[in-house]
């Protein structure tokens, strides 16, 4: 969540977590216990010293906590699912002042509904992560020119599909357009393979696509692709993210990067304008892997079928554009699920971490999953501390439900 308030308070009071960030690793090398003010370069440094890695988040400078209760892709997810389903037991910290621990044992309930659910019932002071041998890795980027989009998007379906089947569950892939003051300039396609595979035949068809430059693939750890993978989202400048569910279609993949173009013509002229529209495939293989420990709260499955994500970054200088920016963002969204859902290829799942301020990523998690959250709340939240009085993020209830 990047708008402003989503994590701190004007006039009120903000926790800063960044001094619990300890990283320990236990005896057995098969829990690692990260104090949830780490960020993830903390926990693959010391990991990867020790030849053993963690689901986690794939850019170096992400915080732990938010990213996993908000749900949290991996380049582990077609083998382990999302990040919050590593999760074997978290610490909390309760309106009431009382520590539990939730887990698949004790307080399931909670378990499961902070797994998605985000900052609605306690404060996480630890995350207890399943911990798994992992040498090297390949991986890096591919720069491809933009007219090379079209091929690209059936390329895209085809490994969403071949991955969901089961096909190579080591590789996954960022598939990136970026847009400058110039419009679509080049395609960032970032591959990865958790075994250290040089070329895996799955990446075939989109690494024999011409390059714009030497690309950056190359055997190497955890610590270093997520670092680099951070560098393309500098600091300093305003920042700004969207997001959809898509099904698997690269036909539609086409429509909405020309819907994305549309939007995006009238505001690349602001200062510091650069904008990524990003496909990221969620295929079955990846949201199969929920029940296998006490589920989670974001309400898709298999049954779902194979899934993209929409991701929509955008950064600029100057706050005198952001109502600019914001609602060509919204437009754009708006006109995708319009398109989408007229030719029966949208899906309700709004990913937390990506969601612009005006969506309800809670909400499209589907009735039964808000219902549980909900009763997580009342009974964890009696006195609603975490729906009334804490004001960043997204809540249980809108404005006006509660309670």
């Amino acid at each position: 969540m990047s708008w402003a308030g989503a994590a701190n308070v004007e006039n009120g009071v903000t926790i800063d977590l960044s001094a619990f960030n300890h990283v320990a690793v236990s005896k057995d090398q098969t829990v690692t216990s990260v104090g949830s003010g780490a960020r993830w370069q903390d926990v693959y440094l010391k990991l990867d010293s020790k030849g053993l890695a963690v689901a986690g988040g794939r850019v170096a400078e992400v915080g732990v906590g938010g990213l996993v209760t908000g749900g949290g892709n991996s380049f582990f997810a077609a083998q382990r699912g999302f990040a919050c389903d590593n999760v074997e037991n978290f610490e909390v910290v309760l309106a009431s002042g009382k520590v539990i621990n939730a887990n698949i044992h004790q307080h399931a309930g909670l378990f499961k509904a902070l797994k998605g659910g985000s900052n609605n019932f306690g404060v996480v002071t630890r995350f207890d992560l399943k911990t798994f041998p992992q040498g090297k890795l390949w991986g890096g980027f591919i720069m491809n020119p933009i007219n090379s989009s079209t091929e690209q998007f059936q390329y895209l379906q085809d490994f969403a599909t071949a991955s969901g089947n089961g096909a190579d569950p080591h590789a996954s892939i960022i598939n990136a357009y970026i847009f400058t003051g110039r419009g679509p300039t080049l395609i960032a396609n970032q591959f990865t393979h958790t075994k250290p595979m040089p070329f895996p035949s799955i990446f075939d068809n989109f690494t024999r696509v011409p390059q714009l430059t030497q690309n950056t693939l190359r055997t190497t750890n955890l610590t270093d692709l997520t670092i680099e993978l951070g560098v393309g989202t500098p600091n300093g400048l305003r920042q700004l993210f969207g997001t959809a569910t898509f099904a698997n279609n690269a036909t539609l993949f086409s429509e909405l990067f020309r819907l994305a173009t549309e939007n995006f013509r009238p505001i690349q002229h602001v200062e510091g304008f650069q904008a990524s529209f990003v496909l990221q495939p969620i295929s079955k293989a990846i949201t199969s892997k929920a029940k296998l420990n006490g589920g989670n709260s974001l309400g898709i499955g298999p049954k779902d079928g194979d899934l993209v994500w929409l991701d929509l970054t955008l950064q600029w200088s100057n706050a005198t554009d952001d109502a600019a920016i914001t609602a060509a963002t919204s437009t754009l969204l708006s006109q995708s699920l319009a398109y989408a859902t007229q030719h029966h290829l949208a899906h309700r799942f709004q990913y937390l971490n990506y969601a612009l301020q005006s969506q309800d990523p809670i909400a499209s998690y589907g009735a039964a999953s808000v219902e549980h959250l909900r009763n997580m709340s009342r009974k964890y939240d009696p006195g609603r501390v975490f729906q009334k009085l804490v004001l960043g993020g997204f809540k249980l209830w809108r404005e006006g439900e509660c309670c």
